[in-house]
């Protein structure tokens, strides 16, 4: 069995000084997978959506994880056909599984079909209604609906966490000893991680700076997202938020996280070949707004710009360089 510490695994994405969870705790976290079986072509390359989240399913397998962390948007609308073949995928998944719902997981006012709620798709995915709280080895996931905002959002593809689901944040970041949120949508603005991004193709979490105040008080928070469909990460005010890749589109990748007593590494794993990532590429380089600021990422070399971070502390003591630092 392949381990974290072996090259064919995938580059070292970041390296963290927190979480330290007492018991090492592998996590694979898969995002956007936007599944289907009848669509084609656009920047999510839609025709290889059952193959990535296969690919996926086998990767989680091979590398012996404690869960996979499934980041939202499963689907590529919430069709009922996309979520029975997702279910037939993930029939094949060993690990347990841990998911929150994406903005194209639940309904929408101008759906023509009945697409589950954020309830719905806890209960079937999830581990009961959001929010919730997972105990995963030494880590403690703390699951949030920004999709629906318990079943406000039914008019736009934003996010916003609902008043009770933050207060429920409030109470329940300060009384477990790891937190790891997990959400849909990113804590940080594009231009936060990644400077120029085409702001009419991204959809705000309206109340990202209320949430961040929270766990910035806490100190000490890896929050995990998707949305975006590019791998980067950022720290401000002790959170540290590290975006996973898209299942579907450029770069199709997920991350492997291993969190011990050291503090935690995360591993960029392809879920594509040489062709499939050039594929992914072009179509996004072609493909709208967000596509484009996808693959203009890339031109500007920061997918090859690893480890993102890194905030060890070597083995005499001596610090972190201060740009390195959570913020």
């Amino acid at each position: 069995m392949r381990t974290a510490t072996d090259h064919d695994v995938g580059p070292v994405f970041a390296r963290l000084s927190r979480p330290r969870p007492e018991a090492p705790t592998r996590l694979f976290v898969v995002s956007d997978p936007h599944l289907s079986s009848t669509e084609s072509g656009t920047w999510k390359v839609y025709h290889r959506t059952e193959s990535r989240l296969r690919a996926a399913v086998d990767t989680a397998d091979d590398l012996g994880v404690d869960a996979v962390i499934l980041l939202g948007d499963l689907t590529c609308d919430g069709r009922e056909a996309e979520y029975a073949l997702a279910d037939e995928v993930l029939a094949d998944l060993s690990a347990p599984l841990v998911a929150v719902p994406g903005n194209h997981d639940v309904p929408k006012r101008w759906d023509d079909y009945v697409a589950p709620t954020a309830a719905e798709f806890g209960e079937r995915y999830g581990l009961g209604p959001y929010p919730f709280h997972a105990r995963v080895g030494g880590l403690d996931l703390l699951c949030l609906d920004t999709a629906s905002a318990g079943g406000r959002l039914t008019h736009t593809h934003e996010g916003e966490l609902s008043a009770a689901a933050l207060d429920w944040l409030r109470r329940t970041v300060t009384r477990v000893d790891t937190p790891v949120v997990v959400a849909h949508h990113t804590l940080f603005h594009p231009r936060d991680h990644v400077g120029p991004f085409p702001d009419g193709d991204f959809y705000q979490f309206r109340n990202a700076r209320a949430v961040h105040e929270v766990l910035a008080e806490r100190g000490g928070v890896l929050t995990l997202s998707g949305h975006l469909h590019l791998p980067t990460t950022t720290a401000r005010g002790g959170v540290r938020e590290v975006v996973a890749p898209a299942t579907c589109s450029f770069p199709p990748s997920g991350l492997l996280i291993d969190s011990g007593p050291t503090g935690t590494t995360v591993r960029l794993v392809p879920l594509a070949g040489r062709q499939g990532m050039a594929e992914a590429y072009v179509r996004a380089d072609a493909g709208n707004a967000h596509g484009q600021g996808v693959a203009a990422y890339a031109d500007r070399g920061l997918l090859s710009d690893v480890p993102q971070a890194d905030e060890r502390v070597d083995a005499v003591g001596a610090d972190v360089p201060e740009a390195l630092r959570w913020r």
